[in-house]
């Protein structure tokens, strides 16, 4: 299959940043539980990351069962779709959101990624999937980033 190193490694990046929620779980503990951003971040960060290592993996293993390229990008793509679509309900408010602004920006940007995949299902472009799982990477890489610039917010610096 083209770029099935790049179908491993991705999945392999999925696992790492899921495994980066038990760091946020550290940086943002706190004796009477996790606030609710927090939980919302260890949950996204796992299941995203978790998603496009399955999704990564599944599209080798795809081909090498249909050994038929079109067929495969198709199926991953519906694959990376589902994985999105089944995160809606994270974008109802809630106490994880700070405000109605950043949850809209959420919603507007997962309109966008599920129209793309939709895109990709039509067009069924290897490369178009390869774009599609990093910029999923994208999200739980994100989340941790910006859990880390919370929990850092007014350190000095030397």
């Amino acid at each position: 299959m083209p770029g099935e190193f790049y179908f491993m490694a991705v999945g392999g990046l999925g696992v790492t940043l899921a495994g980066f929620a038990g760091l946020i779980a550290a940086l943002q503990g706190r004796e009477g539980g996790h606030s609710p951003v927090a939980g919302w971040r260890i949950r996204n960060v796992v299941y995203e990351g978790f998603s496009v290592t399955v999704v990564g993996f599944a599209t080798v293993a795809l081909y090498s069962i249909t050994q038929d390229l079109t067929l495969t990008v198709r199926l991953a793509t519906v694959a990376l779709g589902l994985t999105r679509v089944a995160r809606w309900r994270e974008m109802r408010p809630s106490a994880a959101w700070r405000d109605e602004r950043q949850r809209l920006s959420a919603i507007v940007l997962q309109v966008a990624f599920t129209a793309a995949v939709l895109v990709n299902i039509a067009l069924a472009s290897p490369g178009y999937l390869q774009l599609l799982l990093l910029l999923s990477l994208s999200v739980p890489a994100g989340i941790f980033a910006r859990a880390v610039r919370d929990v850092t917010r007014g350190d000095a610096s030397a």
